[in-house]
């Protein structure tokens, strides 16, 4: 980050980018998942993680899922979204501030703009990835498609269950709410290291 001769990187939460992210990754994560759990109420699909990495973790495709599976896949969800976290700290909001002119300054707005960028490039990989090859393959047989074959969740979440594309903009929501908290919380600012006083036999102030 640049900054002027004395100056310094003071972070919103402790004392080291490291520390930062991984408190970030756990909050951004609490609140993308609680609101995931809550998307129902306004009429979107529920996107309950908890549940599909417990069912990863133990090849669990039963209705319903057993409290301890769904417990275990919130504690890999949560480890899942502090990892993150932690590369998005320590590699990417770097990264972006020196390959991105305007995303250089070590400002609340640049920091909260850099975490958005990420959650948009998380979804993608959950979009395109990890939901089709993982979760699709573990639960294909419960979806079905137009013709009345089994079809995962589908490219970009097209065949999931009912919802079809309105999974695909959800899964972005949640991306986007996790990519706000986490812009929000690790925001890393430059301060200077230097305080006013007297240069002696010059007669004027350092500031």
């Amino acid at each position: 980050m640049d900054g002027d001769e004395g100056s310094s990187v003071r972070f919103l939460i402790g004392k080291t980018a490291a520390a930062n992210a991984i408190v970030a990754g756990f909050i951004a994560t609490m609140i993308a998942t609680v609101s995931g759990l809550w998307f129902p109420g306004v009429k979107l699909p529920q996107f309950d993680f908890n549940a599909l990495n417990g069912r990863l973790a133990f090849a669990d495709a039963t209705f319903p899922l057993a409290r301890d599976v769904w417990v275990i896949g919130g504690i890999i969800h949560m480890i899942d979204g502090v990892i993150w976290a932690v590369i998005f700290g320590l590699v990417i909001s770097p990264v972006l501030g020196v390959l991105v002119k305007p995303l250089r300054p070590a400002t609340p707005t640049v920091n909260l703009v850099k975490g958005i960028i990420w959650g948009g490039v998380l979804w993608l990989i959950s979009s395109a990835l990890w939901m089709p090859l993982l979760i699709g393959a573990l639960l294909g047989p419960t979806f079905i498609g137009g013709f009345g074959l089994s079809c995962g969740v589908g490219p970009f979440l097209t065949c999931f269950g009912p919802y079809g594309v309105q999974a695909l903009f959800t899964n972005l929501f949640w991306h986007t709410i996790y990519g706000v908290n986490l812009g929000l919380l690790f925001s890393p600012r430059v301060v200077s290291g230097l305080k006013s006083g007297w240069r002696p036999g010059t007669g004027s102030a350092v500031r």
